[in-house]
């Protein structure tokens, strides 16, 4: 915005006190919009919290609905059996990590805890590392 002030706005001039009173009278409605449109922000971020809210409350209603007409609860066992010997380790001798397949799987839930056990294929391969004791690891 341009201002009848501009000559001395980046100076270290001192304005006359016509002057300050000429500023005053400047700045007045300016700072009545800002006001207004400060209040304005206030409102509408109110009004955004609220909204997500009630979003999120909806999304804690279908979520689940969802998860249940979800594709992967469809796929026959003997797919998700193929899915669960694909994600095995291929290393020989690969250390079975309780965050890893197919320990892993038996987390996810009962239904596909029951199928990981009842699949012998998970299971005949197994190398577990033991943990090194003091006694051990002095030597």
């Amino acid at each position: 915005m341009n201002t009848p002030f501009e000559e001395i706005l980046n100076t270290n001039t001192v304005p006359s006190d016509v002057d300050c009173q000429r500023i005053r009278e400047l700045v007045t409605g300016p700072q009545t919009e800002a006001a207004k449109i400060t209040d304005e922000i206030q409102r509408l971020q109110s009004l955004i919290c609220e909204l997500a809210k009630k979003r999120d409350a909806l999304n804690h209603f279908i979520d689940p609905l969802v998860a249940l007409i979800s594709p992967a609860r469809r796929l026959p066992d003997d797919v998700v059996v193929e899915i669960f010997t694909a994600s095995l380790p291929s290393d020989r001798n690969a250390v079975i990590d309780g965050a890893k397949s197919p320990l892993l799987l038996c987390h996810i839930c009962r239904a596909w805890r029951n199928l990981a056990i009842s699949t012998p294929r998970l299971w005949t391969s197994l190398h577990i590392v033991a943990p090194e004791t003091p006694a051990q690891s002095s030597n």
